[in-house]
């Protein structure tokens, strides 16, 4: 069961006079992913309008239309409602539905780590409902809602940024419990700028974090703990790293196929073992943002260890297989920025065989885009990667700062070739690269 299981559902989530008991099975604002009795929101893009695409959704098997062109503004169709704006009506649907909410809230914001973080606490929490993939922006963070359980005990949710506004603009909407702050890097800077700016932006969760509620952050910059923690006097700030930090992992071993490691904190009773698939460092650090949000909710420790050892987690970022030749692959395709790809080099560089990384431009990188790139590439040099493959025109400076061995690629097809042609079964090859650079085309070769 959902909150909108039907369209007497929707007329009180929206405020509006609606057709009583027409079926809503599914949510959908892409008709290409209708299913029978969906309810269809026609949102306008900057590449396209939904409400073109209306006629389509009905014949798909849609049930109800929500749209904003005036054209439908006196259709007297009961299964189409005009509203003024899609967006807002989503605003306006998701906000009532939190009202409704009884449970914990949890929202996780960051430059990277969001998506990871939110998958590992949600397979230890019972009864959780959480972010539909991606789905963290004014669009997709209320569809995420609109698609929760009312039996849920925890709803997480991530939240994205890609200009100044954007989180104080969802956090308002959702007043979380627990606010989590991954970290602060370099991502979407054509319109944040510079770190500042970064952090300032992934800032604006804390205003709208709940009276007595909670901040999760992490301990690597001094300044930043010290700012994070000037903000508020009314939530308590907890911090996750590897030295001096509220919650922090030691004894750490590298394994074939994951890791293990201690946890401690003042705030438990006794450490903790974690024995994970997970694999390199910025996972130890979901692992510690996750449990210090399980800490929060008054959790057994006990029980997250427990439930963490026993769980293969699913991490969409690097999903490894066996790949050409019997070589490995690591998929890290799904997107890209400075720091979430020296993270990436980090654990490539952490097998001991031949390794192999493509690279795609990262996007987003404002005026200092070439100097990001090309430090990347000198990031891969000193990490000793054995083969750096550039493709995209950014992906030229991440060569020249890689130096000797460094090959670059203008044409797919010629890509395809050589990886066809070099690879072998001694070969760890890990490809990434920022989503509308579409890298997972060069893993089905």
């Amino acid at each position: 069961m959902k909150y909108i299981s039907n369209s007497s559902d929707l007329s009180i989530f929206l405020d509006a006079e609606i057709k009583k008991n027409i079926p809503i099975k599914n949510i959908s604002i892409d008709t290409r992913k209708i299913k029978k009795d969906s309810l269809f929101i026609a949102i306008k893009g900057k590449k396209f309008n939904g409400n073109d695409f209306v006629k389509e959704a009905f014949n798909k098997g849609s049930s109800i239309a929500l749209v904003d062109d005036k054209k439908f503004k006196l259709v007297t169709d009961k299964k189409i409602i005009y509203v003024a704006n899609t967006i807002k009506a989503l605003k306006r649907i998701s906000k009532n539905i939190i009202k409704e909410y009884d449970g914990s809230i949890i929202a996780i914001t960051g430059s990277n780590g969001k998506t990871s973080t939110t998958n590992i606490i949600s397979s230890v929490l019972n009864k959780t409902s959480k972010t539909i993939g991606n789905y963290n922006n004014e669009i997709g963070m209320p569809l995420s809602i609109m698609n929760a359980s009312p039996k849920s005990k925890n709803l997480i949710l991530e939240i994205g940024a890609s200009k100044t506004g954007d989180i104080d603009y969802l956090s308002k909407i959702i007043r979380p419990y627990v606010g989590v702050i991954t970290n602060i890097g370099n991502s979407h800077l054509e319109n944040l700028k510079d770190i500042n700016g970064v952090l300032n932006a992934k800032s604006e969760l804390i205003n709208n974090i709940k009276k007595d509620g909670f901040l999760i952050v992490p301990n690597e910059n001094k300044k930043h703990l010290r700012f994070w923690k000037s903000i508020r006097n009314d939530i308590k700030v907890y911090s996750f790293g590897f030295k001096n930090a509220d919650f922090f992992a030691y004894d750490i071993k590298y394994k074939e196929n994951g890791m293990h490691f201690m946890i401690s904190s003042k705030l438990v009773d006794k450490d903790i073992k974690i024995n994970t698939n997970l694999e390199g460092e910025h996972n130890i650090k979901n692992i510690l943002a996750s449990f210090a949000i399980h800490n929060c909710l008054n959790k057994d420790p006990k029980d997250f260890a427990q439930k963490i050892n026993s769980k293969a987690i699913k991490n969409i970022r690097q999903i490894k297989s066996k790949w050409l030749k019997g070589s490995t692959l690591i998929d890290d395709t799904y997107n890209a920025n400075p720091d979430s790809t020296k993270k990436s080099i980090d654990l490539l560089s952490s097998y001991k065989k031949n390794t192999v990384i493509v690279l795609g431009d990262m996007l987003e990188l404002g005026i200092n885009r070439k100097k990001l790139h090309k430090d990347v590439g000198e990031y891969a040099k000193a990490k000793e990667i054995k083969v750096l493959i550039g493709f995209g025109k950014l992906a030229k400076e991440i060569v020249r700062g890689y130096g000797k061995n460094g090959i670059f690629f203008e044409k797919e097809d010629e890509l395809k070739s050589y990886l066809k042609r070099k690879i072998t079964s001694k070969d760890v090859i890990l490809i990434k690269g920022s989503r509308g650079m579409r890298m997972e085309r060069f893993i089905d070769v």
